[in-house]
């Protein structure tokens, strides 16, 4: 149990990947502060500039009142911005954009690693970037796509083109690297599916429950973890064993406390008055603890101390899992749901995305001029206009490549000799 732990704690997902509420709620509080600034002066810009308002604000029907927001005031006033997402406003559409994610993962029949790598990876990557600042819809499918890979399926790009009715291969490829600096390229998720079937296995060892009851509780956390912790921030503050601890709870509370009862089974040795009693003299179980009792760091361990802590986090995580049961799927493809409250914000958002990052294809190559741009000048400073010398690349690695050779040439060469070889024979 501890080794399991200590690696757990060296991996990506708990260093860089694991928060508490209010380390969470801050992150998402700067990160959509950052994207009202820098929006805020690119519409200013366009908007004096006379461009107008961001490409692709007439994919959604704005509304009369947000329609005048990017236009200039008729008195002569300064241009009004629109007015932008909440951090509470872009966590409710990630929300509904992860359970787009898992229908389109339904639809591609992926597998529930695939879907599940894929909605973290796409939770994870807006923890840091404003869902103003890139378009969730192709995000989510770059998301799908690159959770295929790190799940160690591989589908050819023209198949996962016509699954998802797209024709260009760059409307995938072009969000592929910004989705892996996003997520600080850390790509493993812990998932607890694996840890489920354990749990079942330690259930049946036990040996006195029904194995009926234990197989009913293992489809229905099944369910529990194929939805809820990927509809919340179950990955953010909660270990996957915790995970799968909550969802068999909400399955069958009783298995899940027998099994950390089990676990923690640590029972501190009788005192010297108790052991001379008939009662602890002639208990079996007495001798064998008498005989092989744990040591300090077990009885640490498996005690009531940790105990009462684990069933006091399971028992938090438990309540934050509970408020998206598998049977919420329904609600977030209802219509009006959609209508009442999505709608609304995509319209909002629809006004106030970032003009310069919304086309991921067209952001892609100015990024790729850019860079080839960079790297002509880089030439040109360095080696005069043309292409670098050896001896430059040499300088790089702190020695002359050519070796004593080029010396002996560039010595015979700064020689003022009509012919090198001196005069006609």
């Amino acid at each position: 149990m501890a080794a399991e732990d200590a690696r757990y704690r060296e991996s990506s997902q708990f260093k860089q990947w694991s928060f508490s509420h209010s380390q969470l709620a801050a992150l998402r509080e700067d990160t959509n502060a950052k994207a009202v600034s820098s929006i805020s002066e690119r519409l200013s810009e366009r908007l004096v500039s006379g461009t107008g308002a961001p490409s692709g604000a007439t994919s959604l029907p704005p509304s009369n009142n947000a329609s005048k927001a990017n236009t200039p005031d008729p008195e002569g006033g300064s241009p009004s911005l629109p007015e932008f997402l909440t951090a509470a406003e872009e966590s409710t559409l990630v929300t509904f954009y992860v359970s787009e994610l898992l229908r389109a993962g339904d639809h591609a029949e992926f597998s529930d690693e695939i879907k599940a790598t894929a909605a973290v990876l796409f939770r994870r990557f807006y923890i840091t970037n404003s869902i103003m600042t890139y378009p969730p819809q192709e995000m989510l499918i770059v998301a799908l796509f690159f959770g295929c890979k790190a799940e160690g399926a591989f589908p050819r790009i023209s198949d996962f083109l016509k699954t998802f009715q797209r024709e260009h291969p760059e409307e995938i490829l072009a969000g592929e690297f910004l989705l892996f600096r996003g997520v600080r390229f850390s790509i493993d998720v812990k998932h607890p599916f694996r840890a489920l079937r354990g749990a079942a296995m330690e259930l049946r060892s036990l040996g006195d429950i029904d194995s009926k009851r234990i197989d009913d509780a293992e489809r229905r956390a099944r369910q529990i973890l194929r939805f809820s912790p990927l509809m919340t921030d179950a990955y953010f503050h909660y270990t996957p064993s915790q995970i799968m601890m909550a969802a068999l709870s909400l399955a069958d509370r009783g298995l899940a406390e027998r099994l950390i009862q089990a676990t923690f089974h640590y029972v501190s040795p009788p005192t010297e008055s108790e052991a001379n009693t008939p009662a602890a003299s002639g208990s079996s179980g007495g001798d064998a603890q008498r005989s092989n009792p744990p040591t300090e760091d077990q009885a640490t361990i498996i005690g009531s101390y940790i105990r009462d802590r684990v069933l006091g986090t399971v028992e938090a995580c438990r309540d934050l899992l509970h408020k998206e049961l598998p049977e919420r799927r329904e609600h977030w493809a209802d219509r009006k749901m959609y209508k009442a409250h999505i709608l609304p914000l995509r319209k909002k958002l629809n006004k106030c995305h970032d003009p310069d990052r919304w086309n991921l294809v067209e952001l892609q190559r100015q990024t790729r001029e850019q860079a080839a741009k960079k790297a002509d000048s880089d030439d040109e400073g360095a080696g005069g206009g043309g292409r670098k010398s050896v001896d430059d690349d040499a300088a790089v690695f702190g020695g002359d490549l050519a070796g004593p050779a080029a010396t002996k040439r560039r010595k015979v060469g700064q020689v003022n000799l009509e012919d090198p070889f001196g005069g006609a024979l």
